[in-house]
């Protein structure tokens, strides 16, 4: 009676496993790459490819922004990626150059961002919620490090604010291919703790292309 016992408690546990952990693993199986397309991690592109990170940084552009009463969710056409943001006091919905919206925190839109007018943000302006406010980029030249990504290939990216990017999905607009971009590091090299996904499209609307076809030597002093 006791190995029956013990037999039915296995059997239920491998029970529960296949119904709450199988589902994680196909989550992973959802995403959707193009025909031929070549899939890579990161860190995987970053010593296989032949591509250079090149000097840029942000231009000046118009954005909207607002903060929500109530759960909102949207897709993101650019990165194909779906958000949903909640009334947390510190989550802002940004609306881009081309319509996209992704969600980012208050400080630092409040540091990235001014107000039309170029006077200072505070919280105050996100008082009104479900609303977007005008607002405008802080150039910011030289200040960020880039790299293209072709069509041909997806890169996964796992940012370090948690959300998860690829490059180059189908079912959206890509130019000829999306970059990966990071923060210029104290050691003047790429700063890879905080890389992201910027569509090929929107990337020269918001960000300098000057130094795309020239070669930077980003090892550390």
């Amino acid at each position: 009676m006791i190995i029956q016992k013990r037999n039915l408690i296995i059997f239920l546990l491998a029970v529960l496993l296949t119904v709450f952990i199988v589902p994680s693993f196909a989550d992973d199986n959802e995403i959707e790459y193009a025909p031929g397309q070549t899939v890579m991690t990161l860190e995987e592109y970053l010593e296989k490819s032949s591509g250079e990170w090149f000097l840029t940084g942000k231009k000046e552009y118009s954005v909207q922004g607002m903060m929500v009463s109530k759960e909102t969710s949207f897709h993101n056409e650019l990165e194909v990626t779906d958000y949903t943001v909640t009334d947390d006091g510190v989550t802002v919905i940004l609306k881009g150059t081309l319509g996209e919206m992704w969600a980012s925190k208050l400080p630092k839109v409040i540091s990235t961002y001014t107000k039309t007018d170029g006077s200072k943000l505070s919280e105050k302006d996100f008082a009104e919620k479900d609303v977007f406010i005008d607002l405008k980029t802080i150039p910011s030249p030289d200040t960020n490090f880039a790299m293209f990504v072709p069509k041909t290939i997806s890169v996964t990216v796992e940012t370090a604010w948690g959300d998860i990017l690829h490059t180059n999905l189908p079912n959206a607009p890509h130019g000829d291919g999306d970059f990966l971009v990071c923060r210029v590091g104290e050691d003047k090299t790429p700063d890879l703790s905080d890389v992201w996904v910027l569509n090929g499209v929107q990337f020269p609307e918001t960000y300098d292309t000057t130094h795309m076809n020239e070669t930077v030597d980003t090892s550390a002093e």
